[in-house]
């Protein structure tokens, strides 16, 4: 068995389609094929289920995968430790992040290129959901997110600070004077809302959960950027973290006023997860940036 030959059953069992996986492994379809057949034989077990259209993993493939992903990370990190060692910083770091806190990256990310050119920083945007999927399949070194409001205990989190869900208007909106709002009062806004798989919105639903109170939105988005075009619009609000709107002069965050909004923006990574340096030297630059300090005075929180 070699280490090849379980990168090529992944990637095949990531996509369950032999030309496909052969096209991102830049290898031919009948190598691809023929690499799977001695995997199998070498095991004794048949790892896909074919036919003339497409292929499924068997019970066998479904049981292997996860330890054939876990040998390949495993190689992966002993080659990492070595480059460590040599304090070569070089490599590739991976990092998700998700909608509402990329304005918290930004400036990270600028420092962290200029400082280590030869690193390739590869960012990656998607919902809490989808990024802890893609942590899982170690496909990221780590994610920028607030803490899941669902149980992760394969996963750590070292916090950055704290943050409130609010009702975010544009500065012209007859609401732009408000200290802060109640749920109730929100119900009767005009409102474009973010979609169910953005932590936002999951977080105005706990909110709101067992209190009768029922939001009408006329559109719902899973892109931040364009849920506040709307909202520029002075028409609407809209409901996020003060910290999407942080900074930006042209809308305004009015704190929701209600007990436990409280979202905690934190780095998360896999619990044993082995950490590169360039990950250790990326998350110092971090909470050095004026991005993050500035939340920290900004919301009176002690880290």
């Amino acid at each position: 068995m070699e280490l090849r030959q379980l990168k090529y059953f992944v990637k095949s069992a990531e996509y369950l389609n032999f030309s496909v996986a052969a096209k991102h492994l830049y290898i031919t379809q009948s190598t691809l094929s023929q690499q799977i057949k001695q995997l199998e034989f070498e095991l004794g077990f048949e790892l896909f289920l074919r036919n003339s259209r497409h292929i499924s993993l068997t019970e066998a493939g479904e049981e292997f995968l996860p330890f054939a992903r876990k040998t390949i990370q495993d190689a992966e990190d002993g080659v990492q430790r070595l480059y460590d060692l040599q304090n070569v910083k070089a490599g590739k770091l991976r990092v998700g992040v998700t909608y509402s806190l990329s304005t918290v990256l930004t400036e990270g990310v600028l420092e962290f290129i200029k400082v280590y050119p030869e690193i390739k920083l590869e960012v990656c945007y998607k919902t809490v959901n989808e990024l802890f999927v893609l942590l899982r399949e170690n496909k990221l070194d780590f994610i920028l997110s607030y803490k899941p409001l669902f149980d992760a205990p394969d996963v750590d989190s070292m916090p950055l600070f704290e943050n409130a869900l609010a009702v975010v208007v544009s500065k012209e909106h007859p609401l732009a004077s408000r200290k802060s709002m109640g749920l109730r009062e929100i119900a009767d806004l005009q409102l474009v809302l973010p979609s169910h798989d953005l932590q936002a919105r999951m977080m105005l639903e706990r909110l709101v959960q067992g209190k009768g109170i029922e939001y009408s939105s006329r559109l719902e988005l899973n892109e931040t950027n364009i849920l506040l075009q709307m909202v520029s619009t002075g028409s609407y609000a809209t409901i996020l973290s003060t910290s999407a709107v942080f900074g930006n002069t042209r809308f305004k965050a009015i704190p929701i006023d209600e007990p436990g909004n409280v979202m905690e923006a934190s780095l998360l990574s896999l619990k044993g997860a082995y950490q590169k340096s360039a990950a250790r030297e990326f998350i110092k630059i971090l909470l050095e940036t004026e991005a993050v300090k500035r939340r920290l005075v900004n919301m009176s929180i002690d880290f």
